[in-house]
């Protein structure tokens, strides 16, 4: 049984699924960087040399910043997922300038599916999505979305979850 009120983080592993959804762009333009070197090494000649060598330089120096910018924001919402069991609802907080705290009653849960995908597999993460009974028409609302949660805790939260539903509905 987990315990009331104990904020849970989601896990090391999360950090690097965040971080893969993120990096894309910061690797390309490394790649970039690394053909306008290789441009200004190899088949640039002259005055257009010396532009792409400071092309190469300001290019790496971006580079470097965007990777920092991507690793510090990364970081940042890593910490700021939490979730809590509480008497009367589970809650999940996420969001570092908008702080967003959304609470699921236990007599609301319906269902609590753990999702796993070939990557969240590889780093040994699940998805949790916790389906709400509602009458709000729109499906966003009556979900929650848990992500990456180590593959043996997800089975703990969806235990615990569901054992409280059961026991608040009847």
């Amino acid at each position: 049984m987990m315990e009331d009120h104990r904020v849970h983080k989601l896990g090391h592993r999360a950090f690097f699924l965040f971080l893969s959804r993120r990096i894309k762009f910061a690797v390309f333009l490394f790649v970039l960087t690394g053909a306008v070197w290789y441009a200004d090494r190899r088949l640039l000649q002259g005055e257009w040399s010396f532009w792409a060598g400071y092309a190469a330089e300001v290019l790496l120096l971006i580079s470097i910043a965007y990777l920092l910018m991507v690793l510090l924001r990364t970081y940042v919402e890593y910490r700021c997922y939490t979730y809590t069991f509480t008497e009367e609802a589970f809650v999940v907080t996420n969001g570092y300038v908008t702080h967003r705290e959304v609470a699921a009653l236990y007599h609301q849960i319906q269902n609590v599916n753990i999702e796993r995908g070939p990557f969240d597999r590889v780093i040994g993460v699940s998805g949790i999505v916790i389906i709400l009974s509602g009458a709000q028409h729109d499906a966003a609302h009556n979900k929650i979305v848990l992500p990456a949660v180590g593959k043996t805790k997800a089975k703990l939260v969806q235990k615990e979850l569901l054992v409280r539903a059961r026991r608040n509905v009847s």
